[in-house]
């Protein structure tokens, strides 16, 4: 997996708004969309993540 990652935040929606299975439903479909709408072939995966705070780590430990 390279390093590229691309992060988007969706605010005013919680963890407990969504059932664990829609999110990675979610996911699927941004995978689709910038896949079929914006041509990057190349993306290797989309990662729902649900927990603030893990969030909030994976941005700390990116930077």
């Amino acid at each position: 997996m390279s390093d590229d990652q691309l992060f988007i935040v969706v605010e005013g929606v919680e963890p407990a708004d969504f059932p664990e299975h829609e999110a990675v439903a979610l996911a699927n479909d941004i995978h689709d969309l910038i896949r079929e709408e914006y041509g990057k072939e190349e993306i290797e995966g989309v990662i729902p993540v649900v927990n603030p705070d893990a969030h909030k780590q994976m941005q700390a430990t990116e930077l």
